[in-house]
């Protein structure tokens, strides 16, 4: 657990760990620097399970947290934000499942947002590792402050954040390092994600878009996709949701789509039907967005026909799916 000037928080997310139902664990505490009284309140735990570390100045999170996975000592390793709390047993799911899955070195969960928002909302990221590889085309779909993994990843010497990735460090990290181990995601609520005043007016806000944007470039790369700058726009304008309200627009994201679909039928980065989940769900949200209605509805029919047919091929039904997105959105915006 990094800390940094969290004394209004740390109390509470130090206490979720040392309230786990899974009680053999070593809860390492490296303070970056703090100038308030952090390093007090966690001084307050008399826990033996409470090991502190502090660095003579602040140095930022990258070197902060290679720091932490250097010091550590057990065989698994989690990770916990200094505002965020643990839900009680999510070490012991974490745990119990990398035991059950040796084939799997890194397993998440979902969170719930709560604090400075009218109503908590939940979060649930893609379970299988295909579908995790392949949202990162999109979003980071493993939640940071919830992972854990195995220590074995330090050996292998796979595991180390880059401070060319600042900001965005965890993302750069997954999409390098699930190229060669799986990773998976549990379906259950394991962390409270704590949003705050502080937190949402982040200066780090833009550099963290920034960089994001630099690791979907790379992933593009490949893929074997040859992206222009206009491409790359329209791309983002999907991540984001800025949708284009017109029929140009949506037939831009199709040919977009095609585009990626083809790339990677030569240079197999993803696997293949992986890929077409996730671009058909996000070609049918843009159509939703649009308030497209029936022919979005079709648009969720037709590529549900195509996933549940034994004989799918996404070579022969990829193009097929968005010329008729396209003729069904040109029908509704011609009314």
């Amino acid at each position: 657990m990094p800390v940094y000037n969290a004394s209004a928080y740390v109390a509470e997310a130090l206490q979720s760990v040392l309230d786990q139902t899974y009680r053999n664990i070593e809860l390492l505490v490296i303070d970056d620097g703090s100038t308030d009284n952090t390093r007090a309140v966690v001084q307050r735990f008399d826990d033996p399970r409470v090991v502190i570390a502090e660095n003579p100045q602040n140095v930022g999170l990258v070197a902060t947290l290679n720091k932490g996975l250097a010091l550590s000592r057990g065989a698994f390793i989690a990770r916990m934000d200094a505002d965020d709390i643990s839900e009680p047993d999510r070490l012991a799911k974490q745990l119990n499942f990398l035991k059950s899955h040796p084939e799997v070195d890194i397993v998440g969960g979902a969170i719930q947002y709560f604090g400075d928002i009218k109503r908590p909302y939940t979060l649930i990221f893609p379970t299988e590792h295909e579908d995790i590889r392949v949202a990162l085309l999109f979003y980071c779909p493993l939640a940071h402050p919830a992972l854990m993994f195995r220590r074995s990843l330090l050996r292998r010497n796979l595991l180390r954040y880059s401070d060319e990735f600042r900001h965005a460090e965890d993302y750069y990290l997954w999409s390098e390092l699930l190229q060669h181990v799986r990773a998976a995601n549990l379906a259950d609520v394991l962390l409270r994600y704590r949003l705050h005043p502080k937190q949402v007016r982040s200066e780090h806000s833009t550099p963290q878009y920034e960089v994001s944007v630099k690791v979907r470039k790379i992933l593009l790369r490949r893929a074997g996709v040859d992206w222009t700058d206009a491409d790359i726009e329209l791309h983002e304008s999907i991540v984001s949701g800025r949708f284009g309200a017109n029929a140009s627009y949506i037939n831009r994201v199709g040919s977009w789509f095609d585009k990626i679909e083809q790339s990677n039928r030569v240079s197999r980065f993803w696997e293949p039907q992986a890929l077409h989940r996730l671009l058909v769900g996000k070609f049918v949200e843009v159509a939703h967005r649009l308030g497209l209605g029936r022919p979005a509805a079709s648009l969720s029919e037709l590529a549900l026909q195509y996933l549940r047919n034994a004989n799918y091929r996404p070579e022969r039904t990829t193009r097929r799916l968005y010329r008729r997105a396209k003729s069904l959105v040109r029908q509704a915006l011609s009314r």
